[in-house]
């Protein structure tokens, strides 16, 4: 143990972000942190490239912050009960006075959990004005509106989240001019051409990240869990009460509006110990660290590559006649499906395997800037005729295509710009879309037989996501705003 211990304070030293003065825990909490534009952490500005327009977007979003789920409240209560069983103990750290008379913050919890919070609702509103206001020649005031969600059966939450933005995005007359698709992900109909592909995929197997969190949790919690329980007498915490302290501290603010007591109790560094086993979860658990969930959502990356191609105007065959998909394609599910979204972009191809037992200080996978509640991936397709026009001038060529050589994929991760790895040549650092739609084609090929993959039967064929371009799925309901 004291190996492991050296070992986390000598990848601590090396972090520098616990000693910025303007250091935030909120902004450090993976998964369980309420929403946050992401800094620059590329150096590329978001600003639209001089010479281009976004002429089409789209985006893939977790549903926005929420109460806990069954699981967790659980875990809450249980270390409500025993700090009541404990009587009158004593602390001898101001930050840890609250423990005395601190209960759970839900009200009415047989109503309230796994259910959208009212910060969700603020986050998911102000969502869809961003949006409005950050595209408004992709959408025309006060007429028809598609988007999509996940039905997600377990809680109304991602469907919520789609309707909440409605609101935001479309206005007052949302719920008479917006049709959300709810897609069933475990029709068989659905097979890979949902936004949970995995529902139908026998053979995926979410670990949570072990057995790397696992070593994770034996170096950064021992430490923590012995200088808390130092400070108290009458009471210790469980190791396992110790690793909740950070989900406490967003799940509470969030639900309450005012920063938890529970935020004050880890140290900085403590807290991106803690951020990093939120990395560890999702890397090992349902991303690029994986063998088969990886890929789960990479027939959707496909599709918004092709429907990149098509362009702003294309309109498609569906079995009720003709649909023309919006200029802006908005789509809800969960955490897990956001991060295998981002596991397959080509934007953190050259990252690494992190290691269970040391913490990479300059890594770009980082769970609180890709899927924090509401946390959303982001595709824009930028056109850029002029630039398309002087290249084709240089080189001699006659025109271009309207619809391909002067148009390129930009991704957008909770606002921040990440570029495709070894594809930058466009503006703006951003990759030509017919090139962008090679490389996703290069990972499916890699990926290979997504029915051997998944280990099912039945399906006649490959999975092939098509649901932007047809509203005439047999396994989609529409709800409304």
């Amino acid at each position: 143990m004291q190996r492991l211990v050296k070992l986390l304070a000598a990848s601590l030293a090396t972090t520098g972000i616990a000693a910025q003065e303007d250091f935030n825990v909120l902004q450090h909490l993976g998964g369980n942190g309420q929403w946050f534009p992401a800094p620059d952490v590329t150096g590329i500005s978001s600003h639209v490239p001089a010479g281009c327009k976004v002429d089409l977007a789209a985006f893939f979003s977790r549903h926005g912050s929420r109460y806990p789920d069954t699981g967790a409240y659980n875990e809450w209560f249980s270390l409500y009960s025993r700090l009541q069983g404990a009587g009158n103990f004593t602390v001898t750290s101001e930050k840890l006075e609250f423990l005395k008379t601190w209960k759970p913050v839900l009200s009415y919890p047989e109503r309230q959990i796994a259910n959208i919070s009212p910060t969700g609702w603020k986050e998911l509103y102000a969502m869809g004005t961003e949006w409005r206001l950050r595209y408004p020649d992709l959408y025309e005031y006060n007429s028809p509106f598609t988007m999509w969600a996940n039905f997600y059966k377990a809680a109304p939450r991602v469907r919520d989240s789609a309707r909440l933005f409605a609101q935001g995005f479309v206005g007052p007359n949302a719920t008479e001019l917006t049709t959300i698709y709810a897609l069933n992900s475990t029709d068989p109909a659905s097979w890979g051409n949902s936004l949970a592909t995995s529902d139908l995929c026998k053979a995926y197997h979410d670990t949570g990240g072990s057995p790397y969190t696992n070593t994770w949790a034996s170096m950064y919690l021992p430490p923590i869990t012995n200088r808390l329980n130092a400070r108290i007498q009458g009471f210790n915490f469980t190791q396992s009460e110790i690793s909740i302290i950070p989900y406490l501290c967003g799940f509470e603010t969030q639900i309450t509006g005012r920063r938890s007591p529970f935020c004050n109790i880890f140290t900085a560094d403590e807290i991106l110990q803690y951020e990093y086993a939120q990395d560890l979860r999702y890397w090992y658990g349902n991303g690029p660290g994986t063998d088969i969930e990886k890929y789960q959502m990479l027939p959707i990356v496909e599709m918004v590559a092709q429907r990149f191609i098509d362009g702003p105007e294309a309109t498609y065959k569906t079995g009720n006649g003709t649909f023309v998909p919006p200029k802006i394609m908005a789509a809800f599910s969960n955490d897990g499906q956001i991060n295998q979204i981002a596991a397959m972009l080509g934007v953190f191809d050259n990252q690494q395997s992190l290691p269970g037992n040391k913490l990479p200080p300059n890594r770009l996978f980082r769970s609180s800037l890709i899927c924090p509640m509401r946390g959303t991936i982001a595709f824009e397709r930028l056109f850029c005729p002029l630039i398309a026009s002087n290249t084709a001038s240089r080189s001699g060529q006659s025109g271009y295509n309207s619809t391909s050589s002067d148009a390129y994929m930009r991704i957008r991760i909770n606002d921040a710009v990440y570029p495709v790895v070894g594809c930058t040549s466009g503006p703006g650092s951003s990759c030509p879309v017919e090139q962008y739609h090679s490389i996703i084609g290069g990972k499916l090929a890699e990926a290979g037989d997504f029915n051997k993959l998944c280990n099912v039967t039945g399906f006649k064929a490959e999975p092939k996501a098509n649901f932007f371009m047809d509203n005439a799925l047999s396994f989609q309901s529409v709800i409304k705003p």
